[in-house]
């Protein structure tokens, strides 16, 4: 009996564990470098429960001073503005910007729920430290109901521990950094060929050979003179 049990409640445990996570909102790329600019896609797997989605808003961190959100064939698109972190771009103290993106189905209808769309949108990412999350909330609307995709994690939590994650995009290390340390490098790099670098060798090769030649230009000229 006890075996009987065992065994029950081992097949229900694997079966629990095989079952797919529900597909979420989502954004794609999951990582992008930190103060710097990243061409994002809204992923919408599915519908609401079946329902076709009809609008999609996404909502934009007041860390995120920039956004330019992309046309999409038979959506109509528009923004709400609202208040921003101060910080400089383009010379300029920037103080406000796009706090929402809204995507509303127009000529092409409503997603229909067993469809994959994308949505995209460029963005000027925070200036933070690599490993940093940045949350984007969105709100499906469907025909029938709506989910809102808002839940952040809070300390000791994870996505996984979420019914209905907000999307996200962590921050890598600034392609400003990496410059910095590969320009360095280079710069190294050339120092070092100054000094021992092919090109120093060349140099000596070169005087070498035409040594040679002047020793063997002198040699055939005594011999003529000889023979003369």
């Amino acid at each position: 009996m006890r075996l009987k049990t065992t065994l029950a409640a081992a097949v229900a445990t694997s079966l629990i564990a095989a079952a797919p996570a529900a597909a979420h909102v989502t954004i794609a790329p999951a990582e992008a470098p930190a103060d710097g600019y990243a061409a994002l896609q809204v992923q919408v797997p599915h519908g609401c429960d079946g329902s076709p989605t009809k609008a999609i808003r996404v909502q934009i961190p007041e860390s995120v001073p920039s956004v330019t959100p992309q046309i999409h064939p038979g959506w109509e698109v528009t923004t709400e503005e609202g208040p921003k972190d101060a910080v400089e771009l383009h010379g300029e103290t920037v103080t406000r910007g796009v706090k929402e993106v809204i995507w509303t189905a127009a000529d092409a209808g409503p997603l229909p729920d067993e469809r994959l769309d994308l949505f995209g949108m460029s963005v000027k990412l925070p200036a933070g430290k690599a490993g940093d999350p940045v949350y984007f909330p969105a709100v499906q609307q469907c025909v029938k109901g709506k989910t809102g995709w808002i839940q952040i994690p809070q300390a000791g939590e994870s996505e996984d521990d979420l019914e209905s994650p907000a999307p996200a995009v962590v921050l890598t290390a600034s392609e400003v950094e990496h410059g910095h340390s590969d320009s360095g490098e280079q710069t190294a790099e050339a120092e070092g060929s100054d000094d021992d670098g092919p090109s120093t060798g060349l140099a000596i090769a070169a005087l070498v050979l035409g040594g040679l030649g002047l020793l063997t230009g002198l040699a055939a000229l005594i011999r003529g003179r000889r023979g003369a």
